[in-house]
């Protein structure tokens, strides 16, 4: 299983020979692999303009296997960002929640998005 970032699923959508193409519908034939969270269907779905774009790409990313945040996932996301902080860095919240996700579920994120690999040298993130 693998945790397809917000990133990568726009791309996807919006070209379509996008760099992310034949990586991402491997791990959608392979068993349904690509998996999706809350905050990465929000991102997703909030920047969609057209109503019927919307309803496709919302019935499309609803057949991709979901995790749950829970309360040690903003734990463990809080204290990343505090950590990336005392060094200096600043990330965008859903950033570190995103990644707090993936360490706990011990998935790898499939991402285009420069902030994970910046995370991943500070904490325990690994990058598809």
């Amino acid at each position: 299983m693998v945790i397809v970032d917000t990133s990568v699923w726009i791309d996807f959508f919006q070209n379509f020979d996008s760099v992310y193409q034949e990586k991402l519908e491997g791990l959608i034939k392979d068993n349904n692999r690509a998996v999706i969270c809350g905050a990465i269907l929000q991102e997703v779905l909030q920047g969609i303009k057209d109503n019927k774009s919307y309803e496709i790409t919302k019935q499309r990313l609803s057949r991709l296997p979901f995790i749950d945040t829970n309360k040690e996932t903003y734990l463990s996301a809080s204290f990343l960002y505090r950590t990336l902080r005392r060094k200096g860095i600043t990330m965008p919240p859903v950033d570190t929640t995103i990644a707090a996700l993936a360490i706990q579920k011990q998935m790898p994120l499939f991402t285009g998005d420069n902030h994970f690999r910046t995370i991943t040298r500070h904490s325990e993130l690994k990058l598809y």
